[in-house]
């Protein structure tokens, strides 16, 4: 895996949002079970401030410990896919009994954003909140793993790459999306993805859609070395 620069190995790994782009390598054949949560679900799950973790993720078991390598161990060990879920399953209910709860405050922020495609003004969102935007970002970090400024850039990159997927030009998204020009927009996007919007489109030519693993959102693209 490598993220601004830096090469490590890992074999699980928690992953919140972020504004960077990272890039992960496999030699040979790769099998795994990837699950997608909210955003403040590890912060439940696991409880840990996901703002300590580096830009690229975390190693699973340098977070919880032994409990990562038994669910590996069952893994690889496990006679099929329903069996290898079913494991994933038991571990996220446990981890789910003894873990934490989230905010509603920040909880309600991550929807808010989200509803308006990361256009709302943060000072009225924590305004609307009750709270200072301090205690906002604070929350925010610790629990969402990103300030609500850098998820609302997250949030406006994914709007404005799923309407460029399905055809929209770049002059017509940009104000449309929240960016003041495009030249914004093609600074953000090779900020955040490491491509030009004209390369995620070149990614995205030939790729079955259903490849995408959020409903509404692009996920994948293919590398062109």
């Amino acid at each position: 895996m490598r993220s601004a620069g830096q090469c490590r190995s890992v074999a699980s790994l928690l992953s919140p949002p972020n504004t960077r782009p990272v890039l992960g390598e496999h030699v040979g054949g790769i099998q795994g079970v990837e699950v997608m949560l909210a955003p403040w679900a590890a912060f439940e799950l696991f409880g840990v401030a996901l703002d300590d973790l580096p830009d690229a993720g975390g190693e699973l078991a340098d977070i919880i410990g032994v409990r990562a390598e038994h669910l590996a161990e069952g893994l690889a060990l496990a006679s099929d896919w329903p069996a290898r879920f079913a494991l994933v399953d038991q571990f996220l209910w446990r981890c789910r009994a003894a873990g934490r709860t989230a905010s509603e405050r920040v909880i309600a922020a991550f929807q808010r954003l989200e509803r308006s495609r990361g256009r709302l003004e943060i000072h009225a969102l924590s305004d609307s909140l009750g709270c200072s935007r301090r205690q906002l970002e604070r929350g925010c970090g610790e629990q969402l793993g990103v300030t609500p400024k850098r998820l609302s850039r997250v949030l406006r990159l994914q709007h404005a790459a799923l309407l460029l997927a399905d055809g929209r030009r770049l002059g017509e998204l940009a104000s449309g999306c929240g960016f003041y020009d495009q030249a914004h927009l093609t600074r953000e996007f090779t900020a955040m993805t490491g491509r030009s919007p004209l390369r995620f489109l070149a990614g995205r030519e030939g790729l079955d859609h259903h490849i995408d693993r959020a409903a509404g959102r692009i996920t994948s693209v293919l590398l062109d070395g």
